[in-house]
């Protein structure tokens, strides 16, 4: 299993046996009572599904039962770690069994966390922009074998040949969407960096006045070498589902969210609302969303010459919308578990899968998941362990043993 690099603690993407690995000896816990519980109690009962092929009526009688073992396993843990926001989401076979909200929205802990919350998504939202390139290559909109930068010779491609430097590495015409998809695209952050945390530095060298554009930076990176050549390896890259973003867009013709909103979201249930675009300053931050927890600073690129948190105009983060910068609701992001594969966005069609995506930035830890059962769930937290932000120690960890175990434990 290998931890994948993410602003500025990490990303997790794992399938089947790796998954299973990561999981195997875990005991969760449970305890403590269910404090600061804002929406969905539910009654006590027993449950009574616990066995394959349960009806929805049964499946709903388990939901109040599974919400207090939900509640046993998030409250300790978020009293012991500081986290003052979570939200979690359960559903069986596409129907929703548990959602809740703890703790509270401000940092004076007085306004109760709704259930319906809106939490920054990090990067599990890329499955979902998997999602809407599969659903544009089903309807030959595009093809996975496309290549991504038209050098004229390559068609068909999609981004504009102006984007690239009078002398590119020649090997960047040979990239394709599912390379992007995949992690192959030939950028590895170990060796070149990360441009998602690099805008400062992007906005000095260009001699920029204003925050850079998407444009500015693929134009950025593309004046450096490939790292490797593309489909030689893997490395997590959020730079190219920068690029997958613009191509469901030029693709569509929509903006990446209401494409989403669109044709994703909405035809498994999910209002618009529940699925938004996150703002660069925390004057526009979204109503519905709490405060992040976070030590992390770095230079402002709207006001040069200042210090700002990181997800207070550090990055103009509306460029990086399809990699992570959206906020939705933990009851979207697990419906989207229950009808789409992760990470390849293919439609599970009735199937089921074995996988986790998880997500972390500064202030913001997540996790979506899918079990072979046909349950899937997503937690969210205001707070991310930043001295362990990947790996066995972490929160998205320690707390998707907590959830499993509690599930378990439920019969689920």
């Amino acid at each position: 299993m290998k931890l994948l690099s993410y602003i500025p603690g990490a990303t997790l993407s794992v399938s089947g046996a790796a998954f299973i690995a990561l999981l195997a000896g875990c005991g969760g816990g449970s305890g403590g009572g269910s404090r600061d519980v804002a929406a969905n109690a539910g009654k006590s009962l027993g449950c009574v599904a616990q066995h394959p092929g349960a009806s929805v009526a049964e499946l709903l009688a388990c939901s109040g039962d599974l919400n207090g073992k939900i509640d046993a396993a998030m409250t300790p843990f978020m009293a012991a770690n500081g986290i003052t926001a979570a939200t979690v989401a359960v559903a069986k076979d596409g129907v929703m069994l548990a959602e809740r909200g703890y703790g509270q929205r401000d940092s004076a802990r007085q306004i109760p966390l709704p259930a319906d919350a809106m939490f920054i998504t990090a990067s599990i939202v890329k499955p979902v922009t998997a999602a809407a390139i599969q659903t544009l290559a089903r309807e030959r909109t595009l093809a996975l074998t496309d290549h991504v930068f038209c050098t004229g010779l390559n068609a068909p491609c999609w981004l504009a040949p102006e984007l690239q430097p009078a002398a590119p590495d020649v090997r960047i015409g040979a990239i394709t969407i599912a390379q992007l998809l995949e992690h192959q695209g030939g950028w590895d952050a170990d060796i070149s960096g990360d441009p998602m945390v690099s805008e400062y530095e992007i906005q000095q060298s260009l001699g920029l006045s204003a925050p850079p554009q998407q444009d500015d930076i693929i134009r950025f990176v593309l004046r450096r070498p490939l790292d490797f050549a593309p489909g030689a390896k893997t490395a997590y890259a959020n730079f190219g589902y920068l690029l997958l973003g613009q191509i469901i867009e030029k693709a569509s013709g929509l903006g990446y969210v209401q494409y989403v909103q669109e044709n994703i979201m909405g035809p498994i249930g999910i209002p618009k609302t529940d699925f938004e675009g996150m703002r660069s300053l925390l004057v526009n931050r979204h109503p519905r969303g709490p405060d992040y927890i976070t030590t992390v600073t770095a230079p402002s690129v709207f006001v040069p010459g200042t210090t700002v948190l990181a997800f207070d105009g550090a990055v103009r983060i509306e460029n990086w919308v399809a990699a992570g910068a959206t906020v939705s609701t933990a009851k979207a992001m697990a419906l989207f578990a229950a009808h789409y594969r992760i990470p390849d966005g293919v439609p599970l069609a009735g199937a089921t899968n074995n996988a986790g995506f998880s997500g972390a930035d500064p202030g913001v830890a997540t996790v979506l998941r899918q079990l072979p059962s046909g349950v899937s769930y997503a937690v969210m937290m205001n707070k991310l362990d930043e001295s362990n932000p990947s790996g066995g120690a972490s929160y998205q960890v320690r707390i998707l043993e907590r959830i499993e175990a509690a599930l378990k434990d439920a019969g689920l």
